[in-house]
């Protein structure tokens, strides 16, 4: 009996083991990774210590390389009309800095995204922003993009992203792409456009504050036909077509008024259009017109250094009273007060009729009645459109059919 007990406890003691061992090693385990925890807490302190963020890396010696590669994420919208489209993308921006050094195994160290609040980033900025640029996880930009509607609709385009810095010149940070630039491209879709092909390109921007490093990505489109066959060019076909077949002869048809009063509708909505943007502009006064297109135009940072290059430039000593130079961020706007013609008395020469017709345009627009909200034009004629021409069909075919 005794030897089987002394059995039964070895046998137990041996199966427990693997438990010990278990426990032993998980213990160890969570000691290491309080251990590490404060390890990199205290490495993570002692980086920060003394950080100048105001001073980009390797400050007084060479200019500092900062490498870049986007992913498309998807193209948003594209307006003609606004000579801009929306994409929505991924910045990656790779640099390296001295300072934030450490001596931990880990080759790597992840950390949250509080912690580039803490440190320098460089101050990228989109060129042709024209609007704001929503800043998280990706971009959402809208950026400006020069069409040339000649051959519309059966024209192509090609967009960019210019991506700069905002304050520091080639002698600070010189921006690169990276060997695989761009990605995504080939999964992005547009409903009125095919994307062809898209291209890299880096240059010297040679501006008043000096020589900024730019990065540009272009992308080829090619607008899609299918909707402008089917909406425009195949009725405009068969309208052709029609009137090859029609009757010869001098007086009214049915099918003549029919056709003109479907002109007639069409060419309403085109000045509804044009109503529409004359009450909106029309309206205003000169300051809330600029005040509206100062806003419109603003250009949008992901971290501003300075606002060295929103400053107006100097006026030259030399210059004439009438020009100033004016510059916002990218662009020069030459702005000319022209001198007014005065004739041999000095009296300014102004044509009787073009006086009169100003009088009488300003007559005609006082005596128009005022609106305020312009979304009041479109919203009846969203109505009174579709009722006027389901009322003109309704009597022309009762009067044609059962007369």
């Amino acid at each position: 009996m005794s030897a089987r007990r002394t059995l039964r406890l070895l046998d137990v003691r041996v199966l427990m083991l693997p438990l010990i061992f278990t426990l032993a090693q998980a213990q160890y385990d969570r000691k290491a990774a309080a251990d590490r925890l404060e390890n990199v807490t205290h490495t993570v302190s002692r980086i920060l210590d003394g950080y100048d963020i105001r001073l980009r890396p390797n400050f007084g010696g060479d200019p500092l390389y900062v490498g870049m590669d986007l992913t498309i994420a998807s193209f948003d919208a594209i307006s003609e009309v606004n000579m801009d489209y929306t994409i929505t993308l991924y910045l990656n921006q790779y640099w390296k800095d001295e300072r934030l050094g450490f001596g931990l195994p880990e080759d790597v160290l992840t950390l949250s995204g509080d912690f580039a609040d803490k440190i320098w980033v460089p101050d990228t900025f989109f060129a042709n922003d024209k609007n704001s640029i929503t800043y998280g996880m990706r971009f959402t930009a809208t950026l400006a993009c020069m069409m040339d509607l000649h051959y519309y609709p059966l024209d192509s385009q090609n967009c960019t992203v210019e991506i700069e810095s905002y304050g520091y010149t080639v002698s600070d940070v010189v921006m690169y792409w990276k060997e695989t630039p761009v990605r995504g491209v080939e999964n992005a879709e547009l409903p009125q456009f095919t994307i062809l092909g898209h291209g890299t390109n880096d240059r010297k921007e040679k501006l008043a504050t000096g020589v900024y490093q730019r990065l540009s990505l272009s992308f080829k489109l090619r607008r899609n036909i299918g909707y402008f066959v089917f909406q425009t060019y195949l009725p405009s076909i068969l309208i052709v077509m029609l009137s090859w077949v029609l009757p010869r002869i001098s007086y009214v048809k049915a099918i003549d008024i029919y056709l003109v009063m479907c002109f007639i509708f069409v060419f309403a909505a085109l000045l509804e259009y044009a109503a529409v943007n004359y009450t909106y502009w029309g309206s205003r006064s000169p300051e809330e017109i600029i005040a509206l297109r100062e806003c419109a135009g603003g250009t949008g940072r992901v971290s501003p250094l300075l606002g060295l290059r929103s400053k107006p430039l100097p006026v030259t000593a030399g210059a004439p009273p009438s020009l100033r130079l004016q510059r916002d961020h990218t662009t020069l706007r030459y702005r000319t007060r022209p001198h007014s013609r005065t004739s041999r008395n000095g009296s300014t020469s102004k044509p009787k009729m073009i006086h009169a017709l100003r009088r009488g345009a300003t007559v005609i627009k006082s005596s128009m009645p005022k609106i305020r909200d312009v979304n009041v034009i479109d919203t009846y004629s969203r109505v009174i459109f579709p009722v006027c021409f389901l009322m003109f069909n309704a009597v022309y075919w009762t009067f044609y059919i059962f007369d």
